[in-house]
């Protein structure tokens, strides 16, 4: 595995755990150029107040008219998770070309109470004429784990799977 994608991941995971410990959910997500990490950010949603705040949402509207096209083309966005639709359309927004994501959209499922779908999101971002490719699982057992930090306290992985299978279960009755 590209050493870079490790380093670059590990300071996502490190943003979303600090998200967490704020009392947000865990999220974090990085621009980098030519090896340099330009901008970060954490997630920020603040849901009782109806305010977005992914980390990837943020971090764009950090880049937003910031840097030269031709920088955003060359750079890469990393998430410590797969980005959601709303985020990925708003990183395409920005005319970058790749994603790399922690925790991939299969794995996160397990903490969401619904089952995984496949969708081919860079398929779809070709219908549109977006070039943009996104490589998920980068260090994706250590992302995982990032989640126990989830809503600012500390519960263990296994807890939470296991809390979103019973209610998976519970609404197939």
């Amino acid at each position: 595995m590209d050493g870079n994608h490790e380093r670059f991941m590990k300071r996502c995971y490190a943003l979303a755990i600090s998200a967490g410990k704020k009392g947000h959910d865990t999220f974090g997500a990085i621009l980098v150029h030519n090896g340099e990490i330009l901008e970060e950010a954490e997630n920020t949603a603040d849901y009782a107040n109806k305010v977005f705040g992914h980390a990837e949402f943020n971090l764009v509207h950090q880049c937003a008219n910031k840097y030269p096209d031709d920088v955003m083309e060359q750079a890469t966005v990393y998430t410590s998770c797969a980005p959601c639709e709303r985020c990925l359309a708003a990183i395409a927004s920005l005319g970058v070309h790749r994603v790399v994501c922690g925790v991939s959209y299969k794995e996160f499922c397990k903490l969401l109470p619904f089952d995984y779908r496949a969708v081919d999101r860079e398929g779809l971002l070709k219908q549109l004429g977006i070039q943009m490719t996104i490589r998920e699982s980068v260090l994706e057992d250590e992302g995982m784990r990032v989640f126990e930090w989830w809503g600012g306290e500390y519960r263990p992985l296994e807890e939470l799977i296991a809390e979103m299978d019973e209610i998976k279960k519970n609404k197939g009755r």
